[in-house]
């Protein structure tokens, strides 16, 4: 049982994905990847749009898949160096990837409105590193990236989108997660929707799909069309096509009871962005009650993934943190903060990050999903009320 009135999450795991799953292991034999993953693959594109989805383990599995897959696919080592633009504000796995890699990077400021790229860190990223040509835009909070200033900026380079807490947001109505060569979505337990853990790329190029199919499996040709692997079947007739290895690959491949999670979660996957869009507006109204406490900050396509406090200043941040706490509601910090501050990065091209500092030192969140509703925010209201400096 929570100590919390307002816990950062509840259980999102209810009787009916139960149900689905005994049902499942009553009927199936089967429980790593096979058909409910293949299912779940198809209606997830079908949400989202687009024409091709690979399930994987995780949000983090993901992203380092879809980075690897990009460097297979668009870069020769001997030809061009791929080069990386990522902001300061994001996951930590992101980076952690980028040096897992080797992978060269650049890292740039966020934007205090919206938490994507600021245009001032664009403009001082194309001044000096404009060999740069891989963007990763990171949807942080479920707040959408400015796709146009980029492509302002950058028009020539891949862009990849992580997308992993940011289900339903949308740049003037076109979904995030379907502007560039591929994206991630996690279904970690605290995001729109869960399959306890888990993860799912996109991409509507099908020769970049049938690539990611091979990585995410051993580098295994087996789940390919009949087509695409009788073509590496015959450049290599001396191998045994059960065992063909086209790829030097990775198992990030999930079961089929995370498949049936998901199925049972997607179809009311709607109804749970809808109540996240409905909390954060009513939040954003509480907050603009306090201007000597809070900036405001980007609601426009904004899928709520938590609800994020932009303090005024750091001792603003201290009082408000621990009133909410005091009140029974839970806080985290604003993700990893600034990530150039965490010990594990070995970052050396870095333009300067004065907003992602303030938000590190300022900012932190509080949990939004479809157990929050107006009990929760009237139990803010009255701890906010309390605030006194």
């Amino acid at each position: 049982m929570s100590k919390y009135e307002w816990p950062l999450m509840a259980n999102a795991i209810g009787e009916e994905e139960k149900s689905a799953m005994l049902n499942f292991i009553e009927s199936s034999n089967r429980f790593t990847n096979g058909p409910k993953v293949k299912e779940f693959e198809r209606k997830w594109s079908q949400w989202l749009g687009i024409k091709h989805s690979v399930f994987v383990n995780s949000g983090s599995s993901a992203n380092a898949l879809l980075l690897w897959a990009v460097k297979r696919r668009f870069f020769d080592p001997e030809d061009k160096e791929m080069v990386v633009l990522t902001p300061a504000c994001t996951w930590a796995t992101n980076l952690a990837t980028l040096q897992q890699f080797n992978i060269r990077f650049v890292v740039c400021d966020n934007d205090l409105w919206d938490f994507g790229f600021s245009e001032d860190t664009l403009k001082e990223v194309k001044m000096n590193y404009p060999d740069v040509n891989v963007i990763w835009a990171t949807h942080l909070m479920g707040s959408p990236v400015n796709m146009d200033l980029i492509d302002e900026y950058f028009p020539d380079a891949h862009i990849i989108e992580d997308c992993c807490e940011s289900h339903g947001a949308d740049l003037n109505g076109k979904l995030v997660g379907t502007f560039g060569v591929g994206s991630t979505f996690s279904f970690y337990f605290g995001h729109h929707m869960t399959t306890i853990e888990g993860g799912m790329i996109c991409t509507n190029d099908t020769d970049f799909y049938h690539l990611l199919l091979m990585l995410r499996s051993h580098g295994l040709s087996r789940e390919l069309p009949a087509e695409v692997k009788q073509k590496f079947e015959r450049k290599n007739p001396e191998i045994d096509s059960r065992f063909l290895f086209p790829e030097g690959g990775f198992n990030f491949r999930s079961g089929e009871l995370n498949a049936v999670i998901g199925l049972t979660q997607l179809s009311h996957l709607d109804r749970f962005i809808q109540i996240r869009k409905e909390n954060v507006i009513q939040f954003d109204s509480i907050l603009r009650k306090h201007p000597q406490l809070f900036k405001p900050f980007n609601l426009k396509g904004n899928s709520s993934m938590v609800l994020p406090f932009i303090c005024q200043t750091s001792q603003i941040r201290n009082t408000v943190l621990e009133k909410l706490e005091e009140q029974g509601i839970e806080t985290r910090p604003f993700l990893v903060g600034n990530i150039l501050n965490q010990p594990f990065v070995n970052a050396l091209e870095v333009v300067a990050t004065p907003n992602a500092d303030f938000l590190d030192k300022c900012a932190f969140y509080i949990g939004n999903n479809q157990f929050v509703g107006k009990k929760e925010l009237r139990l803010l209201e009255k701890a906010l009320s309390e605030v006194s400096l």
